[in-house]
């Protein structure tokens, strides 16, 4: 299969950020071949399967989502107002009533609305992750997906208490790992496996080392929630500060992929840049919760930062936005960061945070074909003045046309080619409605009781 995109704006986030007016990109099997002039290239690749006209178009590299829970779209109208307590009140709660046919639907519209919107890549994390790795391998979105694994007693949760379990740590290591044995490498390499833990306080020791064990048994990354808002539950729970007891049980390094790290002071930054750990910054999410990751002080130490969804949301460009409001809010300067700077975040930069950076993440030969196809003549897009500021600060998912990945359409149209979107909106929506009427009977309400 090959494809030839033409008459275009590429928008190459390379080394040097290059953008190439009346440019073309040419896709050979699931590769990108060459990029360069419209003409040349028509020229040179008039052979080309398919040629897709970009005429008023801007070509991009997919988005790279650094940190995803697609089945917490269970969520959305519950989770938003309820500050910094969504993982014990919410999160851990649910996982308890919801059914895996429940997740399972739920998980697929995400996913469906990611590849919608531009997004070709994600890391996936949640407690029944496989449960979405056939719908991620039949969609054709590259995934890294891990079991997100805690060992607490949630009938002891219930009651307000922290107590860690052994049976359920065993039962949880094992998931964690066998999710890893069926489908690393699967389809061809597009699916990956990560190890990956809910939090610090939700976590014992042993089972932060099992994660370990797992990730340098079989080579992969890892992945957790650290420095969000449960400080003071780790010292209180672990007699611990909460970075010393992460890199104490394995939780820090250059193949982790640290979450959120929000509630970090400056000696906090200095461990996690020294220790060569790598952050999934989620701005449009954590601003909700009134937090920003201080990401300015972060790069300036030499930590590698992307971004990512997290959960709820899935329009990419909002993330973006978010990213550049919340750094210039934080450091009282409208200069901080860029419309480029921004872009690269959630492309080049995120693919990097996921070790991935040398297949994805931009535009150039011998690269993997991860693209997007954005229409710039849409309400909203218009004048083009300069194609990147205009698509960071005012585009939407809904402007994406064309989607790539592997050099596969998944998104031709405006249409994902994997998904009924009105029979997934239905079937997502009665899932969401019975899972929550079991929530409120178990729990008396739509939130449970906060560990003492």
């Amino acid at each position: 299969m090959s494809i030839l995109i033409t008459n275009t704006t590429v928008v190459t986030v390379d080394e040097t950020h290059r953008v190439i007016e009346n440019g073309a990109v040419y896709v050979e099997k699931d590769r990108i071949a060459a990029v360069g002039d419209a003409q040349a290239l028509g020229e040179q690749y008039s052979m080309a399967e398919t040629v897709v006209d970009g005429s008023g178009k801007v070509v991009m590299p997919g988005f790279v989502s650094a940190h995803n829970h697609v089945g917490y779209a269970v969520f959305r109208g519950r989770a938003e107002d309820i500050g910094h307590a969504p993982t014990h009140r919410l999160y851990l709660p649910m996982s308890g009533v919801i059914a895996q046919e429940e997740r399972q639907v739920i998980g697929a519209l995400a996913v469906t609305e990611l590849l919608r919107g531009g997004v070709t890549t994600i890391l996936e994390m949640e407690e029944d992750a496989e449960l979405f790795a056939p719908f991620i391998e039949s969609s054709g979105i590259r995934a890294l997906i891990g079991v997100m694994v805690n060992d607490l007693n949630l009938e002891a949760l219930a009651r307000g208490e922290t107590v860690f379990d052994g049976a359920v740590r065993d039962q949880q290591l094992d998931q964690a790992n066998g999710l890893a044995e069926r489908w690393h490498g699967r389809a061809d390499g597009r699916i990956q496996a990560v190890m990956a833990a809910t939090g610090l306080s939700t976590s014992s020791p042993e089972l932060l080392q099992g994660l370990r064990q797992g990730a340098d048994a079989k080579g992969l990354r890892l992945s957790a929630h650290l420095g969000f808002g449960e400080r003071d539950l780790v010292q209180r729970i672990h007699g611990m500060a909460q970075f010393d007891y992460a890199g104490a049980h394995g939780m820090l390094g250059p193949d982790v992929v640290a979450v959120h790290c929000y509630e970090v002071d400056d000696d906090e930054v200095n461990i996690l840049a020294q220790s060569g750990t790598h952050l999934a910054h989620c701005p449009h999410m954590n601003q909700f919760r009134g937090e920003v990751a201080p990401i300015q002080a972060m790069r300036a130490k030499g930590m590698q930062v992307g971004l990512g969804i997290d959960n709820y949301f899935s329009d990419y460009f909002e993330v973006l936005r978010s990213c550049l409001a919340s750094a210039r809010i934080r450091a009282h300067d409208p200069e901080i960061l860029s419309a480029s700077e921004a872009l690269a975040l959630g492309t080049i930069d995120a693919a990097r945070v996921l070790g991935l950076d040398q297949e994805i993440g931009s535009i150039e030969p011998g690269k993997k074909a991860d693209l997007q196809v954005v229409n710039m003549q849409r309400l909203g897009l218009t004048p083009v003045n300069d194609p990147v500021t205009t698509l960071v600060y005012h585009g939407h998912a809904k402007d994406v046309e064309l989607v790539l990945i592997d050099g596969k359409v998944v998104v031709a149209e405006g249409v994902v080619q994997s998904a009924d979107e009105e029979d997934l909106i239905s079937r997502a929506g009665l899932a969401a409605d019975a899972a929550w009427a079991r929530f409120s009977q178990h729990y008396g309400g739509f939130s449970a009781a906060l560990p003492n």
